[in-house]
């Protein structure tokens, strides 16, 4: 009551400060929480079927098996929903309805972080993806930070400076902010992600990745000169040190640390014996299929794919984890064992897709449903490659100049 009644006095006698401290703070914690919804929501909207691996996660967790069937629904979901409200919170649209959404869910996921910290059930939350990585106890303390946050703007919801737009401008907001929330998770759903957070990205050669890197380690032998007491210091490679009369040990120090491969292992299985090695250092063209779940209406664009490979002295091998349909081999594809994990971080699509690879290093990759139809016989793959990636990147540039028209509406919208 004490605090309370300070505060009241102190707003009685300057109002206007008072009114500017309170406003600046709501600001800063609604433009902080923005960021915040932001952020979390565009990096799962890149890569919605790894969240929807990472919902089953949770769900089984819980021990709520029966919700595993909507786990491709929420993906797209609740990214959207992330960055809805984070669109909400920084055009100051629905100031109410937001911080009630900004309260009711950053409530939410606090709870669910603490018990995530404490039980463990998986190894990291999946926040943000796979772009940023936390651990269960780095994401509790981070909503610990931005939970005061949304705890202002619920208190001072119903004294905020309402913007009173008029029924048409409201509803033109929304159209341009929904398809925006919405439209990062259907394109990531219906392609590759358009960031690629995983080690098997465009230019990686995969037998490079999967080697210790010991170039920064420096080891040195510290050894006393018994004849002055001295220390020196001796590299590996100096042999002065050999002269164990004069020379004698003290310790060994080592500078820097081995780098661990960025892709451990790569399994093909051909019954007992892995071919990993023979295939990842073959010189020239190999074509990867990654099946993560085979549908048959894909086996004709395999097909095609691998026969316009096998003309410049390719190779084609499908990675599966189940038994695949004989015709793949009859038609020139090689079928071979590998994990089910490993095969959804090669790509991540439902049904999978295919990988590039020249000299062992990663030229392209595509979604299955997404498979290249290369028919003229004189344009080698990576001709097409290069054809492909520009045509890619001149979408992108289309789909950046649509979505920055989209916000100079909203902001000439609110204006």
């Amino acid at each position: 009551m004490k605090l309370r009644d300070t505060f009241n006095r102190l707003r009685e006698r300057h109002p206007r400060a008072t009114h500017y401290v309170s406003g600046t703070l709501v600001a800063v914690a609604r433009y902080h929480l923005a960021a915040l919804f932001i952020l979390s929501g565009a990096t799962k909207a890149i890569d919605p079927f790894g969240l929807s691996i990472k919902l089953g996660e949770y769900f089984s967790a819980m021990g709520l098996e029966f919700l595993q069937v909507f786990d491709q629904a929420g993906a797209i979901l609740l990214p959207s929903v992330e960055l809805l409200a984070g669109f909400m919170l920084l055009s100051g649209v629905s100031r109410r309805l937001s911080a009630w959404v900004a309260f009711c869910g950053m409530t939410f996921f606090t709870l669910l972080s603490l018990w995530l910290a404490v039980a463990n059930p998986v190894s990291d939350c999946g926040c943000f993806g796979e772009v940023i990585r936390l651990t269960n106890w780095e994401t509790f303390f981070k909503n610990l930070v931005f939970y005061p946050f949304a705890v202002l703007l619920f208190l001072t919801r119903n004294s905020q400076r309402r913007l009173n737009p008029s029924p048409r401008r409201t509803v033109l907001t929304y159209a341009a902010l929904v398809p925006v929330s919405l439209g990062l998770s259907l394109y990531s759903a219906a392609n590759l992600p358009p960031i690629d957070p995983t080690p098997f990205r465009i230019g990686v050669n995969i037998r490079h990745a999967m080697t210790v890197h010991e170039n920064d380690v420096q080891t040195t032998l510290v050894y006393r000169d018994r004849q002055s007491g001295r220390l020196h210091d001796f590299s590996i490679e100096d042999t002065t040190w050999y002269d164990t009369a004069r020379w004698e040990y003290v310790d060994t120090r080592t500078v820097g640390q081995s780098t661990a491969p960025e892709i451990k292992t790569v399994p093909m299985f051909d019954g007992t014996i892995d071919r990993s090695d023979e295939i990842l250092e073959r010189k020239g063209y190999t074509l990867l299929f990654v099946v993560n779940r085979y549908e048959a209406r894909y086996e004709s664009s395999m097909l095609s794919l691998a026969e316009y490979i096998h003309r410049y002295g390719g190779r084609a091998v499908a990675l599966s984890a189940v038994a695949l349909p004989e015709t793949l081999v009859e038609n020139g594809i090689e079928t071979l064992g590998s994990d089910h994990t490993v095969l959804r971080t090669m790509i991540q699509h439902r049904a999978g897709g295919a990988i590039l690879l020249h000299d062992g290093t990663i030229m392209d990759k595509w979604p299955m449903n997404r498979l290249p139809h290369w028919e003229e016989a004189d344009h080698d793959p990576l001709s097409n490659v290069l054809t492909d990636n520009r045509v890619v990147h001149e979408r992108l540039l289309l789909v950046l100049f649509g979505l920055s028209i989209a916000l100079i509406a909203v902001a000439t919208i609110r204006r």
